[in-house]
């Protein structure tokens, strides 16, 4: 609801806007800005009172603003593709007395109340999400599992979890796929998940990528090509294969025949709702109910933090428990809404909502967990419909789309991204997402939705007009078209495209665009980053209203892009034979801009006649090269966090990268075999940065004394590099070449938690106890000239992982030397990872 209001709100302003009349013609300047006037109001009361108990006019109010909306950006999209002035002029007046009807009401609301109820927004709930992914209950079938994975059966065994949905499944074979001891035993790991709409080739793919293997070539090559792929991977190999979420016999005969049995102990871990399917495996283990002292420890852990509960809330925490029947998801649901109040009196709320429920079914219980959310949670759930099941979501990709949906509510002093990831941490406090992946400092990398949960964002979403997607019944659609739209009917399907705001593909490589998809003027999102066309469609270009667009192409984007005057993020993806390209001067004159990412391909700079256009809202810009840009250009960007830069020539002037005091990742990257050695000696780097990657790229090794000067440097990353010697000049012929080393001093990389290197030139690397005094994460990948890992690397106090893959044989002698140091002193080790060539 208050999105919506939210929605429109920003929609008016923009038509307001000055520099825009260039797209738009205004001839009702007046009604508009009453109109403006009116929605500001009621957006006021939105965001600081409480609404409780006002579904009618809940719904009402997002109605009008929706439908609002929907016109003026119709009739904007009109006037921007017509040649002449509309002909119609926008009347309003209904629209106006709509929301004035409902100011009068929210005034009756506030009578009532002295004061109004008053909306708390608690902008970080839980500032560390992995606080919240407890493992309890499971210990037992943790310790039988973990023993027949790795037990001394040389022949190729499967083993099967089974157990309804929200059991823990997955869960358990997450703990079971990361623990050091399984890591230590297998050469190979691989992890894949089987949607309802299995098919084999996604699975294949998805097997590649998680080998680490996967080319754009390989996207189209046949399936019996992608078989050998893997095939020649693993075969010889210890190797565990967990296989997520089997729903057919079918689906695993077909998968089973890519796994080789080479008599080396290797494991395929299943999990599966059908016990049907699970006989055919070696071992099949059932997931039991939770009893009621199991029940009441995950609560307390999920609410408390402990396993204990507070006296005052034990007999009916007891009670709460034992109304959720054992099941592991439904008690953390209720544990999220018990956050929210930890009061006896609201315990009992809760509990008698429970028993309230006409069946106790499972979905009706976790239906409260939606009905407990504030307003401004309940979209951004809802949204989650929209992917598919049981897929590993990015973060950073939920929030850009939020963004663009208007869910965000600005907040003082943040960006709305900033917002969007204080809203993703709220929705994993209350347990209605997962944490699927987790950076070194703790930021939420990548999330998932329990299918349980994400059935009732389904169902609700429908319920509730707040989006559809299309069916079979949906005329032109391909399956593997998400369109989503708001209709207040259910058979009208012409109406639902005709409404349609976002428009995703999550289907296989094509070559093809739906024509479809041109006729959605409402248009707010598409992505067709898979589809890889030749030429960029020009009828895209009628899709005016576009805030987020991610498209792959060979050729150069026209002039005319700069109609999508109101587009926030441009992701352009490109075809292997097509290494850069120019984006036209008018895109830097597209004010709202957030995010550009070039994806396999360089951008050029080409600047506009605007000279003063500053791009105040862009965070993202990857990957530009430096040819044509200068400082005056990086100025134009203050508000920059993410910046990607490629360079093929040599550089002559300095760039002033610490002038971009918002800066926080930075990729360096070259053409290795033009650019000349002194490319990073010319750039200069903000005390800011946070992560660092330097991929192709020659490293001074008196460069690395810069690095380890950075005071917040957490993420290096050092890929494909060559590290050369002090002297910047060619070393004389006669002169014995010297062997890279790097020599790190004490003090340095102060703050430096993850470290990576890999395929690197380096032969000497000496380090002492006191570098590197946080670093919790090292792993060395291809390093075939490396002597050895300093052994002071394995005594730093925070060090958690050492991973040693594809390297030279002493590298991995070094890291088992150090695993053995530890176990002969009895110290607590750290997780020694070693895959062998």
């Amino acid at each position: 609801m208050a999105y919506a209001v939210e929605s429109l709100s920003k929609i008016l302003k923009q038509v307001l806007n000055p520099y825009n009349q260039q797209y738009l013609t205004l001839d009702n300047k007046p009604q508009i800005q009453s109109l403006l006037e009116k929605v500001n109001i009621l957006k006021d009361f939105l965001q600081n009172h409480l609404m409780t108990g006002r579904e009618i006019l809940e719904s009402r109010i997002r109605d009008a603003a929706q439908s609002g909306g929907d016109v003026i950006e119709a009739h904007m999209s009109y006037g921007i593709l017509s040649s002449r002035s509309n002909s119609s002029k926008l009347d309003l007046k209904d629209m106006l007395e709509e929301f004035d009807s409902i100011n009068e009401e929210i005034g009756m609301i506030m009578k009532e109340f002295d004061p109004p109820p008053v909306l708390v927004f608690s902008s970080s709930p839980d500032p560390d999400p992995s606080s919240r992914n407890i493992f309890v209950g499971m210990e037992e079938d943790f310790a039988f599992l973990r023993d027949r994975i790795t037990g001394q059966h040389s022949q190729l065994q499967e083993i099967a979890i089974t157990g309804m949905g929200g059991m823990g499944k997955t869960t358990l074979a997450r703990k079971l796929y990361n623990d050091s001891s399984v890591t230590n035993h297998f050469d190979t790991r691989l992890w894949i998940t089987i949607s309802r709409n299995f098919t084999l080739r996604d699975s294949l793919l998805s097997l590649l990528e998680s080998l680490r293997k996967l080319t754009s070539r390989m996207h189209r090559e046949n399936d019996d090509e992608l078989v050998k792929h893997i095939y020649k991977a693993i075969r010889g190999t210890r190797y565990l294969i967990v296989v997520d979420d089997i729903w057919q016999i079918e689906e695993w005969q077909i998968l089973r025949r890519l796994f080789p049995d080479d008599g080396n102990g290797s494991r395929i871990l299943l999990t599966t709702r059908l016990s049907y399917v699970a006989r055919h495996s070696t071992v099949a283990h059932n997931m039991p109910f939770f009893n009621w002292f199991e029940s009441l420890e995950l609560l307390c852990l999920k609410v408390f933090a402990r396993k204990h509960c507070p006296p005052e809330f034990k007999d009916i925490g007891k009670r709460i428990c034992k109304l959720c029947n054992g099941h592991p998801l439904t008690i953390i649901v209720i544990a999220g809404i018990l956050l929210t109040s930890k009061t006896r009196h609201f315990w009992k709320f809760v509990a008698q909502n429970i028993i309230s429920l006409s069946r106790k079914s499972i979905m009706e219980v976790l239906n409260m967990g939606y009905n407990h959310l504030p307003h401004y949670l309940k979209p951004c759930f809802l949204y989650m419909r929209a992917f598919r099941e049981d897929c590993e979501i990015r973060a950073s990709e939920i929030i850009r789309l939020w963004v663009a949906e208007g869910f965000i509510i600005p907040i003082a002093n943040k960006t709305l991204e900033e917002t969007a990831e204080d809203y993703i941490r709220a929705l994993i406090h209350r347990n209605l997402l997962m944490v699927w992946e987790q950076d070194t400092n703790g930021k939420v990398k990548t999330l998932s939705i329990h299918g349980l949960l994400r059935n009732l964002s389904k169902k609700l979403a429908a319920k509730e007009n707040f989006l559809r997607v299309n069916h079979r019944s949906a005329p032109n659609i391909p399956k593997d078209t998400i369109i989503m739209c708001r209709s207040e009917t259910n058979d009208d399907i012409e109406l639902m495209i005709t409404l349609a705001r976002t428009s995703l593909y999550f289907g296989p490589a094509s070559n093809v665009l739906n024509p479809v998809i041109f006729g959605l003027r409402l248009l707010r999102i598409l992505d067709v980053l898979k589809i890889e066309l030749l030429q960029f469609p020009m009828e895209i270009l009628q899709l005016v209203n576009l805030r987020y667009l991610a498209f792959t192409c060979r050729s150069a984007l026209p002039p005319s892009i700069s109609r999508f005057w109101n587009l926030q993020t441009l992701i352009i993806g490109r075809l292997p034979s097509f290494r850069a390209f120019a984006l036209p001067s008018q895109v830097w004159e597209m004010t709202q801009l957030r995010h550009i990412k070039s994806k396999k391909a360089c951008i050029w700079y080409c600047p506009g006649n605007r000279k003063n256009v500053i791009q105040e809202d862009l965070q993202t810009l990857t990957n530009i090269q430096l040819c044509g840009v200068t400082n005056e250009v990086l100025e134009k960007f203050p508000n920059l966090k993410k910046l990607g830069v490629f360079c093929n020539v040599t550089l002559y002037d300095v760039f002033d990268l610490a002038s971009l005091h918002k800066l926080e990742t930075l990729k360096c990257s070259s053409d290795w075999s033009m650019v000349t050695r002194d490319f990073l000696s010319y750039l200069t780097f903000p005390p800011s940065l946070n992560k660092l990657t330097l991929s192709l790229c020659k490293i001074p090794l008196r460069f690395m004394a810069t690095l380890g000067s950075l005071p917040n440097l957490e993420l290096l990353k050092l890929q494909k590099s060559d590290f050369v010697g002090i002297d910047l000049e060619p070393m004389e012929q006669e002169s014995e070449p010297m062997e890279p080393e790097w020599v790190t001093r004490e003090g340095e990389f102060p703050r430096l938690v993850s470290l990576l290197m890999e395929d690197l030139n380096l032969v000497h690397w000496t380090s002492c106890g006191t570098n590197f005094p946080r670093l919790k994460r090292l792993v060395i990948r291809e390093c075939c000239s490396l002597e050895k890992i300093p052994c002071d690397m394995g005594y730093i106090p925070t060090i958690e992982l050492i991973e040693v893959d594809e390297s030279s044989p002493s590298v991995l002698a070094s890291a088992m030397q150090i695993e053995k140091e530890h176990k002969d002193l009895g110290n607590e080790l750290p997780q020694i990872v070693v895959y062998r060539l």
